[in-house]
């Protein structure tokens, strides 16, 4: 089991895995935002790679039936916590 790394309580996606999640799904982002009880506006910023709230990632994860830990870029997390840190 892989430790997750949050950047104060966000976390972000490999983008370009969730967007081939989201196709294969046949769903729209509305659809999806909707399914899992999101706005569309967080969908699109998983698509596209930006930091949400793990509670959001979750939410949008379990409605497209993938778990997190599959999807989650452990590795720009990482960095960006240490950047904060060097700050």
């Amino acid at each position: 089991m892989q430790r997750t790394v949050s950047y104060m309580g966000m976390v972000c996606a490999k983008y370009e895995e969730m967007i081939s999640i989201m196709c294969n799904s046949c769903l729209s982002p509305r659809q999806i935002a909707e399914k899992a009880g999101v706005s569309t506006s967080a969908v699109y910023r998983i698509r596209a790679g930006y930091l949400v709230k793990m509670e959001i990632m979750g939410k949008v994860c379990a409605a497209l039936g993938v778990k997190c830990e599959d999807v989650l870029d452990y590795e720009r997390m990482e960095r960006y916590r240490k950047e904060r840190k060097e700050k």
